[in-house]
């Protein structure tokens, strides 16, 4: 013999459900959020938890949590996540704003000898080989996604070499 089937009795004031509804037709919404409202709106119109679950394409036990969460802390609180505890943060907040501060500040006040975009001053060794080596490795030829390629026409032979290795 079966155990005969518990409803809940889920109770939703008319304010929250004007909010359930426009949550569950929302497209902006997170969609854990939206089935959810779902959830609760159609438990309310046939009190099953199978009905419901086969209805939304969801487990039962899915929506009998979510009902009980609702019974528990409210319909509006049972459409977000539970807190979990996380993890620590490993850098502390002064560490972060001194390394957004060392990470504005120019190169020339860090005692460096040139600024990131100066032409006139030379690059990292490998700086020049960015352009035309990207679009080598990509198998791409010509200018591409932004890519520039404003090097003589004789220096590609030597930016071969440095790429694969030999001298």
């Amino acid at each position: 013999m079966t155990a005969r089937r518990r409803v809940v009795e889920l109770a939703i004031a008319d304010e929250d459900l004007s909010r359930l509804m426009a949550i569950a037709r929302s497209r902006t919404e997170p969609a854990s959020r939206v089935e959810r409202a779902r959830m609760l709106l159609a438990y309310r119109e046939d009190p099953s938890f199978f009905a419901v679950g086969q209805a939304l394409g969801v487990h039962h036990q899915t929506v009998q949590r979510c009902i009980a969460r609702a019974v528990a802390y409210g319909p509006m609180v049972a459409l977000d996540d539970r807190p979990r505890p996380g993890k620590e943060p490993t850098i502390t907040a002064e560490a972060k704003a001194w390394l957004i501060s060392l990470a504005c500040r120019k190169a020339k006040e860090l005692g460096y000898p040139h600024e990131p975009g100066d032409d006139a001053a030379p690059g990292p060794p490998c700086a020049g080989a960015w352009p035309g080596s990207r679009a080598r490795l990509l198998g791409q030829t010509g200018a591409r996604h932004g890519v520039q390629d404003t090097r003589s026409p004789g220096s590609e032979g030597a930016q071969d070499a440095l790429l694969s290795g030999t001298a």
